[in-house]
């Protein structure tokens, strides 16, 4: 930056930016009160005291001189040679203390953060080496260096490539297709109209709130407190709801398919349709629509920014879940067939209510085992999700409205029905609960 100013009834233009730059464009120096020619030792000076402050993560600011014609000087690029060098300011800017935490984080997750910076490449390095970025084994470049490499020698370096200091905006596009290249999810940050180009090419551009509107309007979102530890926080959220999405797809899927494998195996073996047509209707309308929804809500698990990142064309549901669909599937659809034999030692229409009222006291019980693939309930604790507990309290009513007398008729539940027989259809209900917990241990070890 140049500013024209009049001090002392001179006009005097001063100058201030990143050291190494103002070095090269400066011809003298000022030396106690002297302007003396900038020898290279007076500029080895200079540049070794630059090293020292870089090294303690201080950005430092060179400043310089020169003496123009008048106050309506307007100064160019050209202008900005043959200055005097005045001195250094060294400044601290220390990273807020959730930034080390959201590093970690990030890198137990599979994140790989990159810092980029217009930074001296000395400060770069010891910022990134205090906040974690930066390992052993990694490597700091800055523009001109990157510059220097081909395509093929980046990508052989990428990921080894922690810090890259002085970039220019060709640079960041570089670095972002670079790693698109490879096949990973690019994420970058910028505040800056010249932010915009590599913005728009990642595949997540997060604009600055304190930026350009020329960035934010480029970007995907907007990182309203410029904080880093947000993204990781949103990277949190972002994997919480699509995990709970597939929760809900998988409760869904399983009790479905336990239905179907009743059906199916009352066909084959030449027994009665185990369900009337208003069961299944009521099936699908009580234990289809508030478990699923609950399960929607439930809380980050404790292990969700330890998973290795998705892949981007990983079906939502992957080999594993359509295991938990088959396996619970399979549990409920078996309690569901004994609940008909059982019946059916006393009367036909027995066994079809007992086979309904045990799929429908499954796929609620089953709300708890699908809150995680991995925890059980009681490691999660009942009472953790509250709206699980409220949508299971709401379907169990619903059912029980069916045993009503002047009900009782429509849903087909004969007088035979009774509290020993409810008894029999919750009790092979939990126990296809605690078979399916039982099976994530088993999985788990």
């Amino acid at each position: 930056m140049t500013t024209v100013n009049k001090v002392d009834g001179e006009v005097v233009m001063f100058t201030k930016g990143a050291p190494d730059v103002i070095f090269n464009r400066c011809k003298y120096a000022l030396v106690g009160d002297e302007v003396v020619k900038a020898s290279d030792e007076i500029i080895d000076e200079y540049k070794k005291m630059n090293e020292e402050f870089s090294n303690k993560a201080l950005r430092v600011l060179a400043f310089a001189t020169k003496r123009v014609e008048n106050e309506s000087f307007v100064p160019t690029i050209e202008d900005e040679n043959n200055l005097t060098l005045i001195g250094l300011t060294a400044m601290i800017d220390p990273p807020r203390e959730e930034v080390y935490e959201a590093v970690e984080n990030a890198r137990k997750s599979g994140i790989k953060t990159v810092m980029i910076t217009g930074d001296h490449k000395t400060t770069a390095k010891a910022i990134a080496v205090d906040i974690g970025i930066f390992e052993d084994g990694d490597m700091a470049l800055t523009g001109s260096e990157l510059d220097a490499l081909t395509d093929e020698e980046l990508d052989r370096d990428l990921d080894h490539i922690s810090v890259y200091a002085r970039v220019s905006p060709e640079n960041k596009i570089r670095i972002v297709k670079a790693w698109q290249r490879k096949g990973r999810v690019c994420a970058m940050t910028g505040d800056g109209v010249n932010d915009a180009p590599a913005l728009k090419q990642a595949d997540i551009g997060i604009g600055m709130g304190s930026g350009t509107e020329v960035a934010k309007d480029a970007s995907d979102m907007v990182l309203v407190d410029d904080n880093f530890a947000t993204i990781v926080n949103a990277v949190e959220v972002g994997r919480t709801v699509y995990t709970n999405i597939k929760k809900s797809i998988m409760y869904l899927f399983s009790g479905n398919l336990a239905g179907i494998i009743a059906i199916l195996f009352a066909v084959f073996a030449n027994l009665p349709n185990p369900f009337t047509t208003i069961q299944l209707l009521f099936i699908n309308l009580v234990t289809d629509s508030l478990p699923a929804i609950a399960l929607g809500l439930e809380k980050p698990e404790k292990g969700v920014m330890k998973d290795a990142p998705r892949d981007p064309n990983e079906s939502i549901l992957s080999k594993g879940s359509l295991g938990f669909v088959a396996t619970r599937g399979i549990i409920i659809g078996a309690v569901t067939i004994a609940a008909q034999f059982i019946g059916m030692k006393h009367s036909p229409e027995l066994g079809v209510s007992m086979a309904f009222a045990t799929l429908t006291l499954s796929r609620i019980m089953q709300t708890f085992a699908s809150r995680s693939n991995t925890e059980t309930i009681f490691e999660l604790g009942i009472k953790s999700n509250k709206y699980v507990l409220g949508a299971v309290g709401v379907c169990l009513i619903m059912f029980s409205l069916t045993l009503l007398p002047f009900m009782r008729e429509i849903f087909t539940m004969p007088s035979s029905f009774n509290f020993t027989t409810l008894m029999t259809c919750f009790g092979l209900s939990v126990l296809a609960t605690l078979a399916m917990e039982v099976s994530k241990v088993i999985k788990r070890k």
